[in-house]
């Protein structure tokens, strides 16, 4: 009597017991591990596919957070087979994808952004447009830089590169970085369809000139904190939303009928309603800045940055 337990399934522990006041004294060791990754079936995966069953769409996801993460991508008949490059030394690795996506660039870059938690630059370096980021997970330092390629009549070519590099961290964890590294790649570039990179002077100039117009001008108008938290209101009126899921329940935030609401589900079910839009935002900062910014480097991370990144994590209608 008084003791609750509460299963949990982390590399940490695997359950944990509590009184009333969730005070943990008695933790259980962790599961056993899953299976090592098979490299060979991660490569597999990258090819394309002829059609993917509405069932295959990150099932482990709710509804909300399938509509973000996964944009409906047609059927697709083009070759793949050297979409995926990848190189190990002992102190880091490069991966690079080739895939075509209908979005713009600042779309695929607002995506990007969204999943992995980090801002990109955009530049055009000799007549091409680049989109550079830097993240740092787990310690290890991440170069990420997407190049678009070409844009044809329906479809527009990109290629991502990652350059990891652990060389300055413990030796003792260069395997684990080594596999996580690939995950993480694996994560990041999930929604995109893999293809070949394009033929020389291959697709339109000028569609070519006008999307790196439109990327590069993406957003001009939230040019300061005031314009992204407006921005944000706006859309939530219109039936945006936010979403979290975490080992405790989950999270949803959003306007219901004339005022911002949280709802929380799980060990702590709680609803709270703002009818101020200064101490909603106040709270929605408090609940998105971790996540939101988790593999940024928050010592040079701006408010007005985390801000764009808060703006990364609402889901559109």
């Amino acid at each position: 009597d008084g003791l609750s337990f509460y299963e949990r399934n982390s590399s940490i522990y695997s359950g944990e017991f509590t009184d009333t006041k969730r005070f943990y004294f008695v933790i259980e060791p962790p599961n056993p591990p899953p299976a090592e990754l098979d490299m060979d079936a991660i490569r597999r995966s990258l090819e394309p596919k002829a059609n993917v069953p509405e069932g295959d769409l990150r099932t482990n996801y709710s509804k909300y957070e399938r509509k973000a993460y996964r944009p409906k991508q047609p059927q697709v008949d083009w070759d793949g087979s050297q979409a995926f490059s990848f190189e190990e030394s002992g102190n880091g690795a490069t991966r690079v994808l080739h895939f075509r996506d209908k979005r713009p660039p600042h779309e695929v870059q607002f995506a990007l952004e969204r999943a992995i938690g980090t801002l990109f630059t955009r530049a055009m370096e000799d007549g091409n447009l680049c989109l550079r980021a830097k993240a740092i997970v787990v310690d290890a330092g991440y170069d990420l830089l997407l190049r678009f390629e070409a844009a044809l009549p329906v479809w527009n070519c990109y290629s991502l590169r990652m350059e990891v590099s652990w060389g300055e961290l413990s030796s003792v964890n260069f395997d684990y970085y080594r596999k996580t590294s690939g995950s993480w790649f694996e994560s990041w570039t999930s929604d995109f369809i893999p293809a070949n990179r394009p033929l020389p002077n291959e697709g339109s100039v000028e569609r070519y000139r006008q999307l790196c117009e439109e990327a590069l001008n993406a957003e001009e108008h939230l040019d300061s904190i005031a314009a992204i938290q407006q921005a944000i209101i706006a859309a939530m009126k219109q039936g945006a939303r936010f979403y979290d899921s975490h080992k405790e329940g989950d999270t949803r935030i959003y306007w219901k009928w004339d005022r911002f609401t949280r709802s929380d589900t799980g060990d702590y079910p709680d609803e709270r309603h703002f009818n101020d839009e200064g101490a909603f935002l106040k709270m929605l900062c408090q609940f998105c800045h971790w996540q939101a910014t988790s593999h940024s480097d928050k010592d040079q991370l701006s408010e007005i940055d985390t801000w764009r990144l808060i703006l990364r994590r609402m889901i559109l209608p």
